[in-house]
Parts: C-alpha cells; structure tokens; sequence
C-alpha cells in the first residue's frame, strides 16, 4: 500500500512528464492525452495536498 508521500511524488513526476510532452511537441500536434494527463495529475496533486491530516500523521 502506497502512502500519501508515496503518491504526491507520483503524481509530481507524472505532472513534469505530461508538461514536457506538451512543451516539447509542436503546438498543432498536441495531443489530448497529454492534456488529460496533466490535468488528471493537477487533481490528483490538489486532491492528496487538500488532505493534510493524514500527511502529518505519516511524518510522524
């Protein structure tokens, strides 16, 4: 079972990977999953940061 640290890193590198692809493809060719990934992973990010309680009990 994956933490909630465990899950914000995930999200984070999913979030620079799906950033990337978006910057690094020409702007007529961007594709939706792209797109889609980075907002699934912006949600995700807000999600698992708007939870604060269980972070702080697993520094602990």
């Amino acid at each position: 079972m994956l933490t909630s640290i465990d899950r914000v890193m995930i999200y984070a590198v999913l979030c620079i990977i799906s950033f990337s692809t978006i910057m690094l493809t020409s702007h007529h060719t961007t594709g939706l999953f792209a797109i889609g990934g980075l907002l699934a992973t912006i949600l995700g990010l807000w999600l698992e940061l708007s939870n604060k309680n269980e972070l702080e009990q697993q520094k602990k």
